[in-house]
């Protein structure tokens, strides 16, 4: 569990990088990974962040 909170920390990163007008190929460089994957990370920015969400409710009870 503790490995896919890091997971998901580092792709909240990622959002916040590219919020702050990071580049795609700058991120990739910084991570060490392929711009697909910096790619796939935008593109399932809504789910990331959704999760965010259900794991602070969770968190609060």
């Amino acid at each position: 569990m503790r490995q896919l909170n890091e997971k998901i920390k580092q792709k909240l990163q990622v959002i916040e990088y590219l919020k702050n007008g990071m580049k795609n190929k700058d991120l990739s460089e910084k991570y060490k990974v392929h711009h697909s994957a910096i790619s796939k990370i935008i593109h399932n920015k809504g789910k990331i962040l959704q999760h965010k969400e259900t794991m602070e409710k969770i968190r609060r009870k």
